[in-house]
């Protein structure tokens, strides 16, 4: 039987909505573009850091 693995969830930097779920012990890179504020993010799923490709970073509210 395989134990369950823990989902974590990721959100836009910006406007904090899901941008996708993230496995544990996932590494790499991605790219993901939010659908609400159109924020576009090179993402180290390691190191669960965020840059800015595209877009403005404002602060949430």
């Amino acid at each position: 039987m395989e134990t369950a693995r823990k989902i974590e969830r990721m959100n836009c930097p910006t406007c904090g909505r899901r941008l996708f779920d993230k496995e544990e012990g996932a590494y790499g890179f991605t790219r993901e573009k939010c659908r609400v504020c159109k924020s576009t993010w090179r993402i180290d799923l390691a190191k669960n850091k965020f840059t800015l490709i595209a877009g403005k970073a404002v602060q949430r509210r």
